[in-house]
């Protein structure tokens, strides 16, 4: 009966998310440009599953060429730790399942650092964009599409 439960909704989520297919919001701050930026590093979270996701290098290459050829110097190392005050890092996140023989999930991308000010660490946001997918085989383009969107944004910021 439990598992009946959980099929049920499985499927009414698949069947919102297919409602709003690919809904996104994305925003950049117009003093997010490479002379305040000493470097950036990209980072991926993948909490996709059942290969709904499986061209995450690339995905990684592409944001890190994207943002090279906007003009900031983007750092290849592991992430260890911020270096200074204008080391940032833009993490890309992809939460997926599958259900009915497609993907559904949500993406996200956030340009960040942490800042400490007063004994308080805080996290600054520079930018994010976040949205949703489904009816996927995989969501390997679609996250290529997102990023490139995404530094559509960086390269002119409305915010």
């Amino acid at each position: 009966m439990r598992s009946e439960g959980n099929k049920m909704k499985k499927l009414l989520l698949t069947a919102s998310l297919l409602m709003l297919a690919t809904e996104v919001s994305a925003w950049v701050t117009k003093d997010f440009v490479p002379a305040n930026v000493s470097k950036i590093n990209v980072g991926i979270s993948d909490s996709a599953s059942d290969g709904c996701w499986t061209n995450i290098g690339e995905v990684k290459r592409y944001a890190e060429d994207k943002l090279e050829l906007a003009g900031f110097n983007v750092t290849r190392e592991k992430f260890e730790k911020y270096d200074d005050t204008k080391h940032f890092y833009m993490i890309i996140n992809i939460t997926s399942e599958r259900a009915a023989n497609s993907c559904y999930g949500s993406i996200s991308t956030y340009i960040m650092k942490m800042v400490y000010d007063n004994n308080v660490y805080a996290k600054f946001v520079a930018g994010e964009a976040e949205g949703i997918f489904s009816g996927h085989k995989n969501v390997n383009q679609h996250a290529l599409k997102f990023v490139g969107n995404f530094m559509k944004e960086i390269e002119d910021p409305q915010f």
